[in-house]
């Protein structure tokens, strides 16, 4: 029996509508493709109350939940106070608040990881996953900004870089166990045989695995940036008595 052509049609609208999702979760490649990748990220701006006495600590949370791509971000902008650095504070009267001590965007440590025999300049990066929400706290906004009694409102814009690829530094325990795969493999000796050397180095690779599963620092080329995503925040309203 033949398929029908309604049948037919089905199955290809259903293969496209896969390879669609597939695509979707991919790290974006290009500079045009950064600010369609972070279309769906969301930046979630929250402090556990709105009303604060003059002296009480004044937490602030800032959630970062992943769009439908695979973002390779600095660690830096999405994991420490370096995400709060274009925090915005003003009064009743919609004045800006100078901060009394500003809010800078920790130093991002360079390192070296060698590939294929070059020295590739790198920066700490965080995978920013789909559906998946990365949090930066403040633990008190009074180290930043003097408050008197009023309201004020909180708000926040970001400029978050995007790259392109990442790499990970590799192991000096999982080289010794490559090397030592690399000897076991070059044995020539009658009293050890074949299955024993397979075992042997089945054993070695299942412990690299291992390790490479614990291995989740990662790393950004610098020169893989394809651009910055530019977000904005929800307002919160404070009320200090």
């Amino acid at each position: 029996m033949k398929p029908s052509n309604t049948l037919i049609l089905l199955c290809i609208v259903l293969i496209f509508s896969l390879i669609g999702c597939l695509a979707g979760l991919q790290t974006p490649s290009s500079p045009t493709d950064v600010a369609t990748a972070a279309s769906g990220v969301t930046l979630s701006l929250k402090t556990p109350t709105s009303t604060y006495t003059s002296k009480a600590p004044i937490p602030l949370e800032l959630g970062i939940q992943g769009g439908e791509f695979n973002l390779l971000v600095p660690f830096v902008n999405v994991a420490t106070s370096g995400a709060f650095t274009q925090l915005k504070v003003t009064d009743t009267d919609g004045n800006i608040v100078e901060p009394k001590r500003s809010i800078t965007l920790p130093r991002t440590e360079e390192i070296f990881i060698e590939k294929e025999r070059k020295s590739i300049q790198c920066i700490r990066g965080f995978e920013l996953k789909p559906t998946t929400t990365q949090v930066a706290s403040l633990t008190d906004l009074r180290k930043y900004y003097e408050f008197q009694k009023g309201n004020y409102t909180i708000t926040l814009t970001m400029a978050l870089p995007v790259y392109r690829d990442f790499l990970k530094k590799r192991n000096p325990e999982i080289m010794e166990l490559e090397e030592e795969i690399k000897r076991i493999k070059k044995v020539a000796d009658a009293h050890v045989s074949a299955a024993d050397k397979r075992s042997a180095v089945n054993d070695l690779q299942q412990q690299i695995e291992r390790l490479e599963k614990r291995a989740s620092d990662i790393y950004l080329p610098v020169k893989s940036l394809l651009g910055q995503a530019a977000l904005t925040a929800n307002s919160v309203v404070l009320t200090i008595e």
